[in-house]
């Protein structure tokens, strides 16, 4: 992986991971596509330099009018056409098409790109609606679109025209600057158009070794699903090798700092593995998902908590457990909305993103923050932590393997910024774990003394 997959991926992502910018209008000083609606064609005056947006429920009956010019067209809303005729229309005109990302009205043009036979001549394309511009300062909204290039590798970024309040050249203007100083711009929108099955044979290998370590028939079983069903064997694969990591680690006499590189270094090539059977072009255009991203964050952490908890119980369940299960099911359901390739984000925390991902190019994510230091306290006490905070410290530990992980289950995402994200995350969640097991070390007594508290016996409370 290190020598041959690693290496390849970070030359795709410096090929392609730089956007085009498409306005309704021009900008001075800012080279970009115009973007033509179908009532305007007359006002194209270069064929190249031209985008055609076209909503599918009013203008299905000029497509094939507008195909032959052969200009890259943005599609939404519904046709007439069923999937596959369309998808068919489309191949035959070789059309360069593109979607918009969380668009509410998009998955039946989704349905039809996936369906195409050439599925290279895709394009991403990322906007703000125009409802979303009064939530956003000139600021944000460049922060928003910036981040939908360097994180997401998107191939055209188009600015349709604001509120009135709202300085649209401003916007595109310094859009452009901030892209132009990153090396993020490009004049044409190019998409991926490659990919090689041998990374999918080294996905394999890797996860096949890992599993083997803790059952060699899951590991057989596993591998097989992975190559032959990728829908269902990719999030197998994850969950599988993430319960290994653990099982395996857990097993193992480590200091603390080697423990956590230990699992730093593993969950990062487990998803590395993952990643690298992902680089079709029907990932790296994203028409097809890492599918299961909830199971797969959930399994581990879910399973050791349910076991830990069952563990701990009394014969009675006393006001400790509770309290402890009622903090766990609020957490995990938070986790859960927060999870996914879609997710729900408090606008506050929006802020801290943004805030951060000017200062450190990428963000580390929160949960690993609160992650490394509850697993620095399982490897410093050898996984060997009893009491009713038991399940909830291994649950909390386990997020560092499942989150790391699901960081690189994104195709489009260019690998260096996954790197980043989890060294950051390594980086900073030691720092806090070292702090935190110094405060354990100093305060042992009064930390037995919690424990004794939240364990007190059914016999105490009913006295």
């Amino acid at each position: 992986m290190s020598l041959l997959y690693i290496p390849w991926r970070v030359s795709l992502d410096s090929n392609y991971n730089r956007a085009a910018l498409v306005t309704e209008k021009k900008v001075d000083g800012v080279p970009s596509k115009q973007l033509i609606y179908v009532d305007n064609l007359t006002e194209i005056s270069e064929l190249g330099s031209a985008v055609v947006f076209m909503d599918l429920r009013d203008d299905w009956n000029r497509l094939e009018e507008i195909l032959d010019l052969q200009v890259p067209v943005i599609l939404t809303g519904v046709s007439p056409y069923p999937v596959s005729e369309l998808a068919s229309i489309l191949d035959s005109h070789c059309a360069y098409t593109g979607y918009m990302e969380f668009d509410e009205r998009g998955q039946y043009v989704l349905d039809v790109l996936k369906a195409r036979d050439n599925k290279s001549l895709v394009f991403r394309v990322h906007n703000l609606k125009k409802k979303e511009y009064p939530n956003y300062d000139i600021d944000r909204a460049v922060t928003r679109y910036i981040r939908s290039v360097r994180e997401r590798s998107v191939d055209a970024l188009l600015f349709l025209t604001p509120p009135v309040d709202f300085d649209y050249d401003e916007l595109v203007h310094k859009s452009y600057e901030e892209l132009n100083e990153q090396d993020l711009i490009s004049d044409e929108i190019t998409s991926p158009r490659t990919g090689s099955s041998r990374f999918k044979l080294l996905s394999a290998l890797f996860i096949f070794v890992l599993i083997l370590s803790v059952s060699p028939l899951g590991a057989v079983g596993i591998t097989v699903v992975f190559l032959l069903f990728p829908t269902i064997g990719l999030p197998l694969a994850a969950i599988a090798g993430e319960f290994a990591i653990y099982r395996r680690l857990s097993s193992l006499d480590t200091g603390v700092f080697r423990g956590l590189l230990l699992f730093f270094s593993l969950s990062v090539f487990l998803g590395i593995s993952i990643n690298a059977s992902m680089v079709g072009v029907e990932f790296q255009n994203g028409l097809e998902l890492f599918r299961g991203v909830k199971v797969s964050l959930v399994a581990l952490p879910g399973w050791l908590f349910v076991t830990g908890f069952m563990k701990s119980v009394s014969r009675k369940i006393s006001k400790g457990d509770l309290l402890v299960f009622v903090f766990a099911g609020i957490a995990a359901g938070y986790y859960i909305l927060r999870s996914g390739n879609f997710s729900f984000v408090l606008d506050s925390e929006r802020m801290v993103r943004d805030y951060l991902d000017n200062l450190l190019l990428v963000r580390p994510r929160f949960k690993e923050l609160l992650a490394y230091p509850l697993l620095a306290i399982l490897i410093h006490f050898s996984f060997n932590i009893k009491g009713k905070l038991a399940p909830v410290i291994a649950s909390g530990g386990s997020l560092v393997i499942v989150s790391i992980v699901n960081t690189f289950c994104h195709a489009t995402v260019p690998l260096w910024t996954g790197l980043l994200r989890s060294l950051y995350g390594l980086l900073f969640g030691t720092v806090v774990s070292m702090i935190l097991i110094t405060f354990v070390k100093k305060y042992s007594r009064s930390c037995k003394d919690v424990e004794v508290l939240l364990n007190e016996s059914d016999e105490d409370e009913s006295n």
